[in-house]
């Protein structure tokens, strides 16, 4: 098992997760429905095929390999919204396409959180600011 932990501060940023691998053949890919969890709770998904692709020479925000894809009911109480109002866009939730929406309680830019109506609910961590730690 393993938790998604903040570089800048250490502070957990998720419950203990079973982390699955696009790579395994036995494992399948997670379903994108909209307004559903892309994964059920306790597992996140190791992906090898980012959520989104640039139709320019510019990549997109979240077209950064490899990615990990949580249910953000697995997120714990020290993840909150930016204060970023450009970034918190969506009709009925956010849809994370206009950068990172979610920090530490240290202020952290720690990831995209994905809720709106066209979208799979799902959390998005930067690599740069966050890591897995191993849990026994």
């Amino acid at each position: 098992m393993k938790t998604l932990v903040c570089i800048a501060c250490g502070t957990a940023l998720s419950k203990q997760l079973n982390i699955l691998s696009g790579k395994n053949p036995s494992v399948e890919a997670p379903e994108f429905e909209d307004r559903q969890p892309i994964m059920p709770q306790g597992n996140a998904f190791k992906s090898y095929e980012p959520i989104e692709h640039s139709f320019t020479d510019e990549p997109g925000l979240l077209e950064f390999l490899p990615q990990y894809w949580l249910n953000p009911d697995d997120l714990t109480d020290q993840v909150r919204l930016t204060k970023n109002h450009k970034r918190l866009n969506g009709c009925c939730g956010l849809d994370g396409t206009d950068g990172p929406n979610q920090l530490c309680r240290c202020g952290a830019e720690i990831g995209t959180l994905k809720t709106d109506c066209w979208t799979p609910r799902m959390f998005i961590p930067v690599p740069q600011t966050t890591h897995w730690i191993e849990e026994t």
